[in-house]
């Protein structure tokens, strides 16, 4: 992990530990001073990395006032910092409730239930899972009893969706999505209790945080509500806020995945669970979707209506898998658009929340514009879900960039990524540590003991079966690469993952077997042109690689087999050629691999005479080496090779494997920079061909006028398996 990276996660640790009270973590100082609901789910998912009794009492303190009726509240107050929030305890009088916490004081709404998530990534980081066991085995009956409240009590016709009853609900406060609704509830000054906010004293700017009519409609709603004694069904009868949200429900059904798992960890039946998350998936398809927009919104119960705006949180299906695979590519389509920042768009920071295209967007003003690293999180992984690995790479790069670059603030600048809200913000800085672990940690190799076990001690030959393809050896080359395009169409997705085990599976590799049988009698000659033998090498490399991986059955990454690029080979026209042949050999003109003291092939290796004349450094983002760092798998034709690198190269430099940090000087880069700094011309070439190919204008001049001023720091390389 590059050290600026590491620095970054110690200063992430330092707000958690600033913000820790002794039981909980405050979201910040001064305009956070309780324990909020959804925020301490996130900041557990960040403990989870380096402090698990931490993140146990961080949740435990949370469930310790979960109410007898199975909600969990939005807030929990401790009473020795009251005075300095609004609404306190006070105003929302929910000790009124019968079924309000004995002992504690909360707030009378709830938010969304990320708190099964949480508990598992507790479980699933842990270095001894069974210290954790009396912690899952304690608060897995009150998830239950959560999710149970969900579905008995918020769920007014019965078919899986969860409605809430306040905005403060949904966890954005004053989003666009809410003006509409708040238009139709009319109020008079009589009906709103006298209150006085306090958000604005703790030094945030007004036009950071809700209006003032946007809290008159806040104050109504709570009153309704005491006025009921927080009476579900009362308060459904006259509440006129009422909405199923994709967002809300995304997270509920994400939890109830969460929960068929930790039911599997403890051994207890998880019949409940595995029935929520079917039902509220098909009803989040069904329901929430507007086919006509190729959107996710929210659902006004009282109109019986879609509402008609366009926010981040219309994408979060992808998040716990409820979106069709057809209404995925849609939603990818709108959130890889200028309206939410496109790829290499370079203007702008991933993922505002509101369209910027629309005439409400506000850059600085709390849900209706900003990026929130929350937001981006769930989406980073929605998108991972679902094989957008480029554009998830995107978003994580900028959850790591923007507190890099501006400080752990609660939200920032869409467009020029200032930190806005509070600073020092504990969700911020929790999931910087989980995104940072999750992407840049030493992971994808096992311990050496078991690495020896699996080590290549001879050449494994994957083309000596005896069924050939019937094709003339002038064919055979177009015909294999005919070969590589069937599998890629059917088990590579646009995304650069592969589907290994259904490629196993499948009659085209069976075809494509045959052919490289037929390899072996191949007349190499017969690549005439220097693009034919650029196209056909780097498709036979990524064929090799993908071969090798189903052969061996490697599961999680080619690192767990010793020897996996230099013993694994095809036999071709009367020689031999491994994966470090062709890239080491034949690409790179028989270039010295990295950390090795000898060229690939020698002065006296006869194939020699098959090295390409000139040697192309953009074919290293070309290379598949079936890991997550390396280029995503594209198929390359001898007509159109340049223009398929060069957008494989474009692709990969603006992708989250070059991160500049302007205000410290630093240059964060993949380790491909450095372990073939050589074929670009040295650090000089190096930087011209990131330059030349940045999309971020801002970038590019940081790179253009810094040379010799910044650092240069080299990122993981993350050899886990491209599925």
């Amino acid at each position: 992990m590059a050290n600026s990276i590491n620095e970054s996660i110690k200063r992430a640790k330092n707000v958690l530990n600033r913000n820790w009270s002794g039981f909980y973590t405050l979201p910040a100082h001064g305009l956070y001073p309780h324990q909020w609901n959804w925020d301490s789910g996130f900041i557990a998912i960040g403990y989870a990395h380096y402090n698990t009794e931490r993140a146990i009492q961080e949740l435990s303190s949370l469930f310790r006032a979960q109410w007898k009726n199975g909600m969990l509240p939005q807030i929990v107050f401790n009473t020795n910092k009251l005075g300095t929030y609004f609404p306190e305890p006070d105003f929302w009088q929910a000790d009124q409730s019968r079924n309000a916490p004995e002992g504690v004081v909360t707030s009378g709404i709830t938010m969304p239930p990320i708190h099964a998530v949480a508990v598992l990534a507790v479980y699933e980081n842990a270095k001894d899972k069974k210290a954790v066991m009396p912690f899952l085995a304690w608060i897995y009956p009150r998830l239950l009893a959560m999710h149970r409240y969900f579905y008995r009590d918020r769920d007014p016709e019965g078919i899986g969706l969860a409605a809430i009853r306040h905005p403060w609900e949904s966890g954005m406060d004053n989003s666009p999505m809410w003006d509409s609704v708040f238009q139709s509830i009319t109020i008079t000054p009589a009906d709103i209790p006298p209150y006085a906010r306090k958000d604005l004293v703790s030094g945030v700017q007004a036009d950071m945080r809700p209006r003032n009519k946007d809290y008159d409609r806040f104050v109504y709603l709570v009153d309704l509500f005491r006025r009921h004694r927080y009476e579900e069904q009362a308060i459904q009868e006259e509440c006129p806020f009422l909405v199923y949200g994709p967002l809300f429900n995304a997270i509920l059904c994400a939890s109830n995945e969460a929960l068929i798992k930790i039911a599997d960890i403890l051994k207890r039946p998880a019949q409940e669970p595995e029935t929520w998350y079917a039902l509220t998936a098909k009803a989040i398809r069904e329901k929430l979707y507007d086919a006509q927009r190729g959107m996710f919104n929210y659902f006004n119960v009282r109109e019986n209506k879609l509402i008609d705006i366009n926010t981040a949180t219309g994408f979060m299906p992808l998040f716990c898998g409820a979106a069709s695979t057809e209404q995925a590519a849609t939603l990818y389509a709108y959130l890889n658009s200028q309206s939410f920042c496109a790829l290499h768009q370079g203007d702008c920071y991933t993922v505002p929340n509101y369209d910027t295209k629309k005439d409400m967007f506000e850059r600085q003003n709390y849900w209706r514009g900003p990026v929130w690293i929350n937001i981006n999180w769930l989406l980073m992984k929605g998108l991972r879900r679902y094989g957008y690995h480029r554009k998830a790479d995107s978003v994580a790069k900028d959850i790591l960039r923007l507190p890099l670059r501006f400080g752990f603030h609660e939200y920032y600048d869409s467009f020029d990524g200032r930190g806005y809200g509070a600073a020092q913000f504990s969700w911020t800085a929790a999931l910087f540590i989980d995104t940072a672990n999750t992407n840049y940690a030493l992971t994808g190799e096992q311990p050496l003991k078991v690495r020896l076990r699996n080590m290549l001690r001879n050449n494994v030959i994957l083309n000596k079966g005896e069924e050939r393809s019937p094709a003339t050896p002038e064919k055979l080359s177009q015909n294999i690469l005919s070969a590589t395009q069937d599998m890629k169409a059917r088990f590579y997705t646009d995304r650069g993952t592969v589907d290994y085990e259904g490629i196993r599976k499948s009659g085209e590799y069976k075809e494509y077997k045959k052919l490289t049988n037929s390899l072996r009698t191949f007349d190499l000659a017969l690549l005439r042109t220097e693009d034919e033998k650029l196209a056909f090498w780097i498709n036979l490399y990524n064929s090799i690689v993908v071969d090798g991986i189903i052969s061996l059955g490697i599961q999680s990454s080619v690192k767990e087999v010793i020897g996996f690029f230099s013993k694994i080979k095809y036999r071709i026209g009367g020689y031999e050629f491994s994966p470090d042949d062709i890239e080491h050999g034949i690409l790179r003109k028989d270039a010295r691999p990295h950390r090795r003291p000898l060229k690939q092939f020698g002065a006296a290796d006869p194939r020699r005479k098959f090295m390409v004349s000139t040697l192309e450094p953009r074919m290293h983002f070309a290379l598949v080496c079936g890991s997550r760092s390396c280029a995503p798998i594209l198929f390359y034709t001898p007509k159109g090779i340049h223009e398929e690198l060069e957008t494989a190269a474009v692709n990969f430099v603006n992708s989250s494997e070059v991160i500049a940090i302007p205000e410290e000087n630093k240059l964060l880069i993949s380790m491909i920079f450095k372990w073939y700094a050589s074929d670009f011309g040295g650090k000089a070439g190096v930087l011209d061909f990131i330059e030349n190919r940045l999309a971020d204008n801002d970038r590019k001049e940081f790179i253009k006028k810094g040379r010799g001023a910044f650092s240069i720091e080299y990122l993981y390389y993350d050899w886990n398996l491209n599925t």
